[in-house]
């Protein structure tokens, strides 16, 4: 073993040896009953393997989440590999069945470098059936370069026989992990017990048939009482729990036996919760010598100064406190509620408040904890805990119900929130109502234009709830959710506006989810207004002080994409993007959503990632199902067609077209002549001129683009029309006059400025970028410098086509040379670990800075990237 530290507990080498068989099976089994050392060897094993890259996931009870679950169980493989393609699964998807989602996930597992050993421990805790039957399907699919660990008091719940008849399953029980002879006297004297004669350790084992809780207990009890104790111990279960209640409790004093009776209500505990609970000092001390003691109290991983209970003895001492004092349950529940609470651990709180049986108490904690739910946009924590409570418990319970209603709507659980304002409104009485009107208008509202996207219509009297006199949370809000109305609809100032007027009122409350809402609008609005330096100023210092837990981070990370993204700066845009995949889920705003997929499958797109592209593209298409979301939908038909016609895939391009029913369109008029701006009819037909030109038929594109042109006259989306005119421009070209180029471009500078000719023009309008670099080397236009530097690609003297012919032994550090050197060779990363005798983490960390000097994804793009090079030597 190398300098890595060595894991507490004995050391068993033959368990060891045959968990070590792990490597040739798909999946191993661990199940055995609690006690039986499960995590020891699992520790052990874990410091001896090096095969693969290994992603350990101890699970929790509050791991039976599907959501929770994979966002954790992505945040471990992340932990190990930092590359993961996040694009080929993605937990959101809850359109999809488990199986589908299963494939995916397989697919994205397929794809690691070197391999992954999934570790799940504690797998008894999990019995969702979305979780089961998802990991039921990646089993029967598992790559060959995954491993599966699966550790367990139970069976994992779905069906292995398929695995059992290809012998492809490793399966360790109780019977493996009972101790033999040697393992009881290690353990003894790994215990500080003195030495025992063989025919007490065969008494024992015989007694307990070596279940390693059993003999621990025993020898426990003989190192502190002697022979006597192993004497009296008959064996049996129920024997060892009556044992270690009768002997080792009873031992304790008055102290520490009320310690012990009274933590018993805690899942994991720390000085300080013990002493807030327990209204005591000096409980960090006291856990200290407990934990040196060995008394079946376990230190919590990655959590220094915490501990938990042996499953048994907890279960153990939860019986007894309820026979010895039962009057301290609820006050002990009562205050750890109150401790977690404090802490703004809201799930916690709620627990113990419920485990109380103080129906008040919960209830008021509830109301408090949506409320610092919803501004934080925690909703799904919200949906958790309010959801399932009985109808008549909510509408008696306004507190709840409109916080519940604002996260069904925020969620996309359009048809739930309708449902129960419709309750309200059935039992709204003028006299006395169930809710205040100001508040009933705002939830209306609320879900009309999240529902109702494009079709939403604000009526007069949504200005009451703008009056300085609503309350501030209300008027905020409303403020903002005009913002997005206006936005959508292209008064681009007006939403500006209303987006920063409700920033400050928002900020002010502390709505940190709304407030980043706002500046997402906000970004958007100066996107569309072509005011890209603008959209990065506003939104850098928002983002840099949100932390990535946050819900907010989201749309402020979101917000930093699209700047980033129009001012040229891909690589950053697509890692932010990266980061994001992993964090978007059903309560992200559908905006953030369609925005990062979009984005990201463009900037994947550029890179001949096309695979990738177009699987981000179809994914982002059955969450759009969803609801109604045809400006979305637009949007993602545009991009769709935008990639087929730049692939020069014209099969792609017709079926597309099919898809969206641009030819009927065509042959109905559709875009005969101009109208006041839609985005929906300003998109299609977009993506319509991409299929025209890709179809030979330049004239009609023309026409249209006039017609779109016209209509984007006299909007406020400045950037829009100019990717109009900057199409209309290339594709009116039939001959290569500069000189007419030069007079139309001339035009556009001085409408636009060049400053805000951004990355969506050269994407959007393509030939766009090669007609200004033949403008710039017929020195025909003046290109200014710092502008050229941004736009390196289409200006610079070295095309793309010859970047292998750049010294890149100049961009490397000789570190990466020697690791690049063997990458090119064909050694995958494990050998060019052992070849340059680095560690493997290290060694992938220096293909990844690799990869970013050469602006390349992966391996396959990097040998790309030199082989004119070494086909010409």
């Amino acid at each position: 073993m190398d300098c890595r530290e060595i894991p507490p507990g004995v050391l068993r080498d033959d368990l060891l040896q045959l968990l070590c068989r792990c490597e040739h099976y798909p999946l191993t089994l661990l199940l055995a009953p609690a006690g039986s050392g499960k995590s020891t060897l699992l520790s052990h094993w874990r410091a001896h393997y090096s095969s693969r890259a290994l992603a350990y996931y101890p699970l929790q009870a509050r791991d039976n989440h599907a959501l929770r679950f994979f966002r954790r169980l992505i945040e471990s493989i992340r932990a190990q590999v930092s590359d993961f393609d996040l694009s080929w699964f993605n937990p959101l998807e809850a359109s999809l069945s488990p199986e589908v989602v299963g494939e995916y996930l397989a697919e994205a597992l397929e794809r690691i470098d070197g391999g992954l050993c999934l570790v799940f421990d504690d797998f008894q805790y999990i019995r969702e059936p979305a979780i089961l039957e998802v990991l039921a399907a990646l089993l029967e699919r598992l790559p060959s370069n995954i491993r599966v660990v699966i550790s367990s008091r139970n069976h994992p719940g779905f069906s292995l026989t398929r695995l059992k008849l290809a012998n492809q399953l490793l399966s360790l029980d109780q019977q493996d992990l009972r101790l033999d002879a040697n393992g009881v006297q290690q353990l003894n004297a790994h215990l500080g017990g003195p030495a025992l004669s063989e025919a007490y350790v065969s008494s024992l084992l015989a007694m307990t048939e070596g279940w390693i809780a059993g003999v621990k207990l025993a020898l426990l009890a003989y190192a502190r009482f002697g022979t006597t104790a192993l004497e009296c111990f008959n064996g049996t279960q129920p024997e060892i729990v009556d044992y270690f209640g009768h002997v080792v409790f009873k031992g304790l004093s008055p102290n520490l036996h009320e310690f012990f009776l009274c933590t018993a209500i805690l899942d994991k505990f720390d000085g300080a919760l013990c002493d807030h609970v327990l209204q005591r000092t000096g409980s960090a001390l006291l856990l200290e010598e407990l934990s040196a003691r060995e008394l079946f109290m376990l230190a919590v991983e990655n959590q220094p100064g915490w501990f938990r209970y042996h499953a048994l003895l907890l279960t153990f001492l939860n019986s007894r406190l309820l026979i010895e004092q039962p009057q301290l349950i609820s006050a002990l529940h009562s205050r750890a509620a109150d401790y977690f609470l404090a802490r703004n651990d809201h799930d916690q709180a709620l627990q113990h408040a419920q485990r109380s049986g103080d129906e008040a108490l919960f209830s008021r904690l509830l109301e408090s904890s949506c409320a610092a739910w919803i501004p934080q946009g925690q909703f799904n924590e919200l949906l958790k805990w309010v959801e399932p409570l009985s109808e008549a418990t909510l509408l008696a319970s306004p507190h709840l119900l409109v916080p519940l209603i604002g996260a069904l709507t925020l969620s996309r659980r359009f048809h739930q929130a309708r449902y129960y304002l419709d309750c309200i409104q059935a039992r709204q009485d003028p006299a006395a109502p169930l809710l205040e009107p100001l508040t009933l208008q705002f939830l209306h509202l609320n879900l009309q234009l999240f529902q109702h996207d494009l079709d939403f219509h604000p009526g007069a009297d949504c200005q009451a709830l703008l009056a300085p006199g609503v309350h501030h949370g209300i008027r905020a809000v409303s403020l903002t959710i005009l913002a997005y109305h206006h936005l959508m609809n292209a008064r681009l100032e007006t939403s500006i506006r209303y987006a920063v007027q409700g920033k400050a009122l928002l900020s002010q409350s502390g709505h940190s989810f709304f407030e980043s809402y706002a500046d997402l609008i906000i970004a958007l609005c100066n996107r569309y207004a072509g005011r890209a330096s603008s959209a990065r100023k506003d939104v850098y210092s928002d983002y840099q002080r949100t932390p990535k837990a946050s819900p907010a981070w989201v749309n402020r990370a979101t917000a930093m994409v699209v700047a980033l993204y129009e001012q040229n700066q891909l690589v950053a845009a697509q890692q932010l993007c990266e980061d994001l995949m992993a964090e978007v889920n059903s309560s992200s705003a559908t905006e953030a959503i369609a925005t990062v997929y979009i984005t990201l499958s463009r900037l994947l797109h550029r890179r001949q990632q096309t695979v990738r592209a177009t699987r981000l593209l179809e994914q982002l298409a059955s969450i759009l199902q969803l609801g109604n979301y045809a400006r979305f939908v637009s949007q993602l038909a545009q991009e769709s067609l935008r990639q087929a016609y730049i692939s020069g895939k014209s099969a792609s391009l017709d079926s597309l077209a099919q898809r969206y029913r641009l030819a009927e369109l065509l042959a109905e008029g559709y875009w005969d002549s101009a109208r006041p701006h839609d985005e929906c009819w300003e998109r299609y037909g977009l993506a319509c001129v991409y299929w025209l030109l890709g179809r030979g038929a330049k004239v009609r594109a023309c026409r249209l683009l006039k017609v779109l042109d016209e209509s984007l006259r006299h909007s406020e989306l400045s950037v829009r029309r100019l990717i109009i005119e900057a199409n209309l421009m290339v594709a009116g070209n039939s001959q290569p006059d500069l000189a007419a180029q030069r007079l139309e471009l001339l035009r556009l500078l001085d409408a636009y400025g060049m400053v805000n000719i951004s990355r969506s023009v050269f994407d959007e309008a393509p030939g766009f970028g090669p007609g200004l670099l033949a403008l710039s080397q017929a020195g025909l236009l003046d290109i200014p410098e710092k502008y050229r530097e941004s736009y390196a690609e289409f200006f610079s003297d070295e095309r793309p086509a010859n970047r292998s012919e750049r010294n890149i032994n100049s961009l490397l550090t000789d570190k990466e040379n020697e690791i690049f050197a063997h990458l090119l060779s064909g050694l995958s990363n494990s050998q060019i670990s052992a070849q340059t005798g680095v560690a493997l983490s290290t060694a992938k960390w220096h293909l990844k800075n690799i990869y970013a000097k050469l602006n390349v994804a992966n391996r396959t793009e990097a040998i790309l990237c030199v082989q004119p090079r070494t086909s010409q030597n």
